[in-house]
Parts: C-alpha cells; sequence; structure tokens
C-alpha cells in the first residue's frame, strides 16, 4: 500500500486556502497548515482533521515528511516557512498554480468578474446540486447549503469554482465554461492600469474551452469577448427572463439580480430545465458576508457584507435601500488596504449616499501587501469627506464602534457592517 502524500498550506485560514485544503483531505492526502491568527475558518479546519500552527510562521511548522507546500498569494518568497522548503528542495505551488492543475482533471465551471463571483458561484453551484450534477465546489465563501462550508467533494467530473483576477490567477485555469459577471478597477494595486484588467480577462476568455457567459451591459467585455475560441451567450437583466427571475429571487439588489441571470443563462447551456433553475433560485438565501443577516441588536437588524470596493458598497447599500426603503441605515466601514483606499479615494467618497449614518474604521493593512505609497489617504480623510453629505464618524477601535451605536443607533435601524478584514469580529460580537 502507498504511503500517504502530505501537503503543508501557508496561510491556510484564507478563504481559498482552506477549500483547497479539504480537496486534498478528500483526497487521503495528510493535510497541515500554518496561518498568523486564529479564525473561524481555522477551527474549522481542525474540527476536520487538518493539523494547524497559528502564530509567527516558522521552518519548525514543517512536518518531517512532506511531499509538498501550498501557499496563498500573500505570502511572499522571503517566509520562514518557504525558505524552509527551498532548503530541502521541497515541491512549491502557489494556491492558483494548484488550483490550476485541480481544473485540468475536472469539467472545470469559472466564474470571474471584479464583483459578484461567490454569489454567482454559490447559485451555478446551487442550480447544478439540484439537477443532479454532483459537482465539486470551491467558493470564496460559506454556502449553508455546504452546511456553512466553502467546500465539496463531488463524485462527479464537475468542479465549479471562482475565477480571481488577482494577481492574473485566473490564467492558471482551465475551465470548460466560464462566466464574467462585469469589469472594474479592482486590484490597482497589483494592475496599475484598467487597460492591464482588461488585457488579462481577454487572456482568460482565451483559456475558455467550450462556451463563455458574458454580461451584455458591459460594452467593455462584449468587445472582449469577441476574440475567445469558445461559444459567447450574452446575458441581461431587462428581458422577460429578467422579470421571472426578480420575482423568483429572494435577496435585493440589482448585483444579486445579474447574478442569478449569468446562472441562470449557464445552466440553461448545460441543459438544466427550466422548472430546476426555478426551485433552485427561488430558494436561494444568499451566502456567508453577503449581507448575511444575522439578527436583532437592540432592537436594530445587524446585517455582515464583504464589500470593501466603492462598487460593492453602493451594491449593498441600494439593495438595502430597496429592502428598508424607509428605515434609517448604518454602514459601518472598514477600508481594506491603504493602497485600494488611495487609488479610489474619488469614488469611496461617493459610495454611501444610501446611508443615513456612517461609521470609518481604521483601514485594515494585509500583511505582506501593503506598500509605500504617494498621495495615501487615511480612513479620517474618508471620513472628514463623507461628512460633507452624510453624519458620519470616525471609530479607532471596535469598542468605539460599539460605543458610537449605543449612544445613537435606535430600534429598527438597518446596521451593515462591511470590509473584507476583521469587521465581522465587531458585527459577532453583537450578535452573542
Amino acid at each position: 500500500m502507498p504511503e500517504m502524500q502530505t501537503v503543508h498550506f501557508v496561510g491556510i485560514g484564507g478563504i481559498g486556502l482552506s477549500a483547497l485544503a479539504q480537496w486534498y483531505l478528500s483526497m487521503g492526502w495528510l493535510v497541515f497548515g500554518s496561518d498568523a491568527k486564529q479564525s473561524l475558518i481555522t477551527r474549522d479546519l481542525k474540527k476536520r482533521g487538518i493539523k494547524i500552527s497559528i502564530g509567527p510562521q516558522k521552518a519548525a511548522n514543517l512536518s518531517k515528511d512532506l511531499d509538498l507546500l501550498i501557499y496563498s498569494a500573500a505570502i511572499q518568497k522571503n517566509n520562514p516557512e518557504r525558505r524552509e522548503a527551498d532548503r530541502r528542495r521541497l515541491p512549491q505551488k502557489s494556491y492558483a498554480e494548484a488550483l490550476g492543475e485541480l481544473t485540468k482533471q475536472y469539467k472545470t465551471i469559472a466564474v470571474s468578474g471584479a464583483h459578484g463571483k461567490s454569489t454567482t458561484t454559490a447559485v451555478v453551484s446551487r442550480i447544478l446540486m439540484a439537477a443532479g450534477f454532483d459537482p465539486t465546489i470551491i467558493i470564496g465563501t460559506r454556502m449553508p447549503e455546504l452546511k456553512n462550508n466553502n467546500f465539496r467533494a463531488g463524485k462527479s467530473e464537475w468542479l465549479v469554482l471562482e475565477a480571481d483576477e488577482y494577481h492574473r490567477s485566473f490564467l492558471n485555469y482551465h475551465p470548460y465554461a466560464a462566466i464574467c459577471t462585469n469589469l472594474d478597477r479592482e486590484h490597482l494595486e497589483y494592475y496599475k492600469s484598467f487597460a492591464n484588467i482588461k488585457k488579462a480577462f481577454q487572456k482568460f476568455f482565451a483559456h475558455v474551452e467550450n462556451f463563455l457567459i458574458i454580461n451584455a451591459e458591459h460594452a467593455e467585455l462584449r468587445k472582449l469577448s469577441i476574440k475567445s475560441r469558445a461559444k459567447v451567450f450574452y446575458y441581461h437583466t431587462k428581458n422577460q427572463r429578467g422579470l421571472e427571475i426578480k420575482k423568483l429571487l429572494r435577496i435585493p439588489g440589482a448585483h444579486n439580480l445579474s447574478n442569478a441571470m449569468a446562472a441562470d443563462m449557464l445552466a440553461e447551456k448545460l441543459g438544466i430545465s427550466k422548472l430546476v433553475r426555478n426551485q433552485a433560485i427561488s430558494g436561494f438565501r444568499g451566502t456567508w458576508r453577503r449581507f448575511q443577516y444575522l439578527g436583532l441588536w437592540r432592537g436594530a437588524k445587524l446585517y455582515d457584507d464583504y464589500a470593501h470596493h466603492p462598487t460593492e458598497v453602493m451594491a449593498t447599500l441600494a439593495g438595502a435601500r430597496e429592502k428598508y426603503p424607509r428605515s434609517r441605515i448604518w454602514a459601518v466601514f472598514q477600508p481594506h488596504l491603504s493602497e485600494r483606499l488611495a487609488l479610489l479615494f474619488p469614488e469611496f467618497t461617493r459610495a454611501f449616499l444610501d446611508a443615513d449614518r456612517v461609521i470609518v474604521l481604521q483601514t485594515y493593512k494585509v500583511i505582506g501587501r501593503e506598500k509605500k505609497i504617494k498621495n495615501e489617504k487615511t480612513s479620517e480623510d474618508l471620513a472628514l469627506a463623507l461628512k460633507k453629505h452624510t453624519p458620519t464618524y470616525y471609530a479607532e477601535t471596535a469598542d468605539d464602534v460599539i460605543d458610537i451605536l449605543k449612544r445613537t443607533a435606535r430600534r429598527g435601524d438597518i446596521l451593515i457592517f462591511m470590509g473584507a478584514g476583521d469587521i465581522t469580529d465587531i458585527s459577532n460580537r453583537l450578535r452573542t
């Protein structure tokens, strides 16, 4: 009997790497990992039998008999665990490279786009499960249908995953079919220009083998998809099917209607009946940290959301306003990355117009991704700019946020905590 193979994940607490780690576990590998801090994700992985070292990453975290090391995009070459793997001459792969190898083993459905990837992937996954496709799923959120997990081990040839454009990761993938929800000026700290973003998406479209589903409401996407070797199909929300899905959908927002339309068209091209698609869409209740309802706090409704880009903030707040047209809406926002805040500062100052009150926290800084930048903007700068049109508070700490809300929030208010950092810890403190 062959020996069990062993893999170590550096940064295993990340939403993508944690799902990939579970795939290796499902395939019989012995899985280890490390992360700088404990989280909901690392605790769940430990329960599944993965041994995880929490705290400063160091050479001693690597097991003696190791076959492969996989690291997240945030992990640099000088990371002690990567250096130890170099010293031992062990094979190393980035998350994107490892996932790319995986896509060759399946009929892969890849969901791309600046925004809406997780929700669209979740709807696609839900429809395929309902249709009996039994897919393997790797998703950047936690789905109730997966027992609040971000991974599913299917037994079929189908794999559904998110195709992230960060660091051109999606150029490692080999999709049978793909969706592109939209384009935006995201990850400019890496791409430097919108032109470079468009070039990357055009290259990704060239990787698609069979068919490509494109948002027709984005003119730039139509142009970029023309040269794809795959069959291209275009969806938009302003037609009869859009009206039907709007009636079926239980989650608010024009962005969610668009996401559901993309998933519906892909499923149609796979031959899935309208009845199955309708049932799956009507039963969809959203996912983790996507306008996720957490409960009541002092009579106010508490929501948690991943929005960290101006477009996402606007979409989330517009959806909230659609659902609660007469309520007082609070946006509690934690900027993510100093460079993103500086590069998109004008857009951020216009992103909160649907909020009645705003609290801005200190910027969440990501180890390994922060750089010295010219014309840096701070959270305080954003709070001052927002004050010109909306009552806005600046909060340095989680306790400051809670104090502000205790003093000024009232019964019936809608409290939306937004950001890609650790702001979710605050909303969950209020939840308990």
